[in-house]
């Protein structure tokens, strides 16, 4: 699953021209609020005969080279891993994820880095000493 991160200053109309050229990856995406989307992937890493982090780094050229937009790719195994990686990405703009790592990935991050939980529940769980996503997962239901 690719995350693509547009900058928050991205234009609607650059914005769409980023989310019609992702159409041409994979019939398979969905545009999210915040000049962002999601995209499946697997179907097209045998077509174009790449890894997952080779594509995400062609479609960041691509975004680039013709709509001039710098755009941060998350590549994760999940749409909500991919989502996070993409909001951390190292220098070359991408951020890969690999299944056996995500743990390490995910345990360091601050608690509200996980979808869903806002600033309230974050409080809230930080006042039982729960400061990383790893923290909560290590705790008993």
């Amino acid at each position: 699953m690719l995350h693509v991160r547009c900058r928050p200053d991205t234009s609607e109309d650059a914005y769409r021209q980023v989310f019609d050229m992702l159409t041409g990856y994979s019939p398979v995406g969905q545009a999210l609020p915040s000049a962002a989307a999601l995209v499946e992937a697997r179907g097209a890493l045998p077509y174009f005969g790449c890894s997952s982090d080779q594509l995400a780094a062609r479609i960041r050229l691509r975004a680039m080279a013709l709509v001039g937009v710098d755009v941060h790719v998350g590549v994760a195994s999940s749409w909500a891993v991919a989502a996070m990686a993409s909001a951390r990405p190292a220098r070359n703009g991408i951020r890969l994820v690999v299944p056996d790592g995500e743990p390490a990935f995910l345990d360091q991050l601050p608690i509200e880095a996980l979808h869903g939980i806002g600033p309230v529940q974050a409080t809230r769980l930080r006042t039982f000493g729960l400061e990383t996503i790893g923290a909560l997962a290590a705790t008993r239901p």
